[in-house]
């Protein structure tokens, strides 16, 4: 899938899945604390970790990763 980055795939790949959801809500709160704040910089990192955890946890979703697990 052309979708996902390499660095998502990977994390999908060594991070087990707590470690992402661990990581996706310690992100949340992190673009709570930005949003809260006002602060855009802050506001434009935490996004970016955000999505790394949330696209890792759907990359575990797909067949492509899936079928690569069973190799």
């Amino acid at each position: 899938m052309g979708f996902f980055t390499i660095k998502q795939k990977r994390m999908a790949k060594k991070c087990s899945v707590r470690d992402l959801q661990i990581g996706y809500q310690n992100s949340d709160f992190a673009l709570e604390r930005a949003s809260y704040a006002g602060d855009k910089k802050a506001l434009k990192e935490a996004m970016k970790e955000h999505r790394k955890y949330e696209y890792a946890l759907l990359y575990r979703n797909t067949p492509e990763f899936k079928k690569k697990r069973r190799k």
